[in-house]
């Protein structure tokens, strides 16, 4: 029984790895640049006027003209929403107690690094990237009545990315780079107590914390067709961990499970997280001297999320997901006021990867409109800062998952709906060497 035990909670935490953010389509986080935030990253692929094309498109470094450091940070703060309809636990299916969990999230900072350099070598740059460009965290109040569908849950993935980047001619230069990412995850949710009402009381519980690193590429391109148009093309492979760690299990308290009862036990396992395959196309066009229009659309293989093995030493179980692809597409622009200041704007559409029959309560998911505005300000030739601010519109969405115990046939089903708002603010420096 208490093997059986350990099966069902991996799988159930690890569904985590799957559980998307308000942050961004599923758990990706595209805020990687201060500049590119201000126009809600259209044209990022393209036109990113720092040494942040490092991470967007590494081939944009061939457009910049000396050495340079970018750093930024972004303040994200979410507001998501659980509405309660109807959920229900243990065998009987009777309601579960509890309320609606509050906000689960905090404000996060999500810092990046960058640097790029030309070489001795004609034609040719280096740079280096430093991001999370994949992560979240969240904590739902005690008796939030979908706890045995998740109740805290924490990933950190951190990627470095050595690169380089080549102008063939005038209008072609090639750029690409290693990923080195490490990614590490602390998850947890309530185990419900067969044949008792439902209560935070005897409720049992399972975590897992788990960390690998694992590398990979990006490639990407930078054509000038003709004077004042740029297009851009970036392919990011989409990385699979295998998260090495412990799971933890805490059993309920139940004279069900006799002497098992309370105890806790602790195996060691894995879990495969597959990160999306990322391509994106951008374009920018000058019109006139003083303003760039932006576009960008970019396809997320999130269909990568088909399922989750997880491996204990008692053998395999697999979580279905259903994850779909996406297409995200944003607009924006940008206005040179004067040799000292520049506006931008942008909106972007960025739907969400989950779909009915599997969407978790781990984090609410739906679908983003960003409405973004940001300014560059340049002190001097060396010296520059950056200041951007979003909106994102978190659509309601429809949860309602079964969670099944081998134990005495408990399961809970937790029905509701979720929405959410996200503001981000965030700040960046530039210097010039």
């Amino acid at each position: 029984m208490r093997l059986s035990y350990c099966v069902l909670s991996f799988v159930c935490v690890c569904s985590f790895l799957l559980s998307p953010p308000v942050r961004a389509a599923s758990f990706y986080i595209q805020e990687q640049s201060v500049s590119g935030l201000g126009t809600a990253f259209a044209g990022a692929v393209a036109d990113t006027q720092d040494a942040s094309t490092v991470f967007y498109n590494p081939a944009g470094m061939t457009e910049l003209d000396q050495t340079e450091m970018y750093a930024g940070a972004h303040i994200i703060i979410p507001d998501a929403k659980f509405k309660n309809d109807g959920s229900t636990s243990n065998a009987a299916l009777t309601p579960t107690a509890g309320g609606n969990g509050g906000n689960p999230f905090d404000p996060a900072v999500v810092p990046n690094l960058f640097f790029s350099t030309p070489t001795s070598i004609d034609n040719l740059w280096l740079g280096l990237a430093v991001t999370a460009p994949f992560g979240l965290a969240d904590k739902y109040e005690d008796d939030f009545v979908g706890r045995y569908n998740s109740t805290e849950s924490e990933l950190m993935v951190l990627d470095v990315a050595p690169s380089a980047a080549y102008k063939v001619n005038n209008w072609l230069s090639i750029g690409g780079g290693l990923n080195v990412q490490y990614a590490k995850a602390t998850l947890k949710n309530a185990i419900p107590a067969p044949g008792l009402t439902q209560s935070t009381t005897t409720d049992g519980e399972t975590s897992l914390e788990g960390d690998d690193v694992t590398a990979g590429f990006n490639a990407g391109l930078l054509l000038k067709p003709v004077e004042g148009t740029k297009i851009g093309l970036h392919y990011k492979q989409g990385l699979s961990h295998t998260l090495e760690g412990h799971v933890t299990n805490r059993l309920p308290i139940s004279g069900l499970l006799g002497g098992l009862s309370g105890t806790t036990s602790r195996v060691v396992g894995s879990a495969e997280l597959d990160l999306p395959t990322i391509a994106s196309l951008g374009i920018s066009q000058k019109i006139g001297s003083d303003f760039t229009l932006l576009g960008s659309a970019t396809w997320n293989k999130w269909s990568n999320f088909d399922d989750i093995p997880v491996k204990i030493p008692t053998g395999l179980s697999i979580t279905e997901q259903g994850y779909e692809n996406t297409w995200s597409f944003a607009v924006g622009g940008r206005y040179d006021v004067n040799d000292k200041l520049q506006l931008k704007a942008g909106f972007q559409y960025d739907p969400t990867p989950t779909v009915d029959a599997f969407r978790s309560t781990r984090i609410p998911d739906g679908d983003r409109k960003w409405y973004a505005a940001g300014l560059t300000y340049n002190v001097n030739e060396r010296l520059s800062f950056d200041v951007s601010g979003v909106y994102v519109d978190v659509s309601k969405e429809r949860v309602d998952i079964t969670d099944v115990s081998p134990v005495a046939g408990t399961r809970s089903r937790t029905i509701g709906d979720t929405s959410g708002s996200v503001g981000i603010i965030s700040t960046g420096i530039r210097y010039k060497f």
